[in-house]
């Protein structure tokens, strides 16, 4: 895998992530949304018609964030930046909503996810072009 072994602990922790897309004027969007990481890529659900679909059909360029649920002891976590090109594929994704809530709610949820899913709920997968993140948590940037 072209994901590094501290993004990998980190996207396989119940932090919820942050994603970034471009406004049609050039303005940030920003979503929260649960990932997972399979092979290569990170994934996660959405539906077709948000903002976010929206904006990476126009311009697949994203930025993924995310905070590690553990602090030291001054209080600071590690963080992860991930910058790459998402794609859509068609939905819905059963298979993979159900990944997601499991991760989630550990398992709480009773009964398939999907059956929540509106038909137009699609999964995008990120493909990572950069990461940047800082490990030692012993100051705060």
């Amino acid at each position: 895998s072209t994901i590094p072994a501290i993004a990998q602990a980190m996207l396989g922790t119940d932090a919820v992530a942050h994603v970034w897309t471009n406004n049609a004027d050039g303005s940030p969007q920003v979503s929260v949304v649960w990932v997972i990481a399979h092979g290569d890529e990170i994934l996660f659900g959405t539906d077709a018609d948000s903002e976010k679909a929206k904006n990476l059909r126009r311009d697949s360029r994203i930025i993924l964030s995310i905070e590690d649920v553990e602090r030291n002891e001054r209080g600071y976590q590690r963080h992860l930046v991930i910058r790459g090109r998402a794609a859509l594929e068609p939905g819905p994704n059963p298979e993979l909503m159900d990944r997601l809530a499991n991760k989630y709610t550990s398992g709480r949820l009773t009964g398939p996810w999907q059956r929540a899913a509106r038909p137009a709920r699609a999964a995008r997968s990120l493909t990572p072009g950069h990461m940047s993140h800082r490990r030692d948590t012993t100051s705060p940037t």
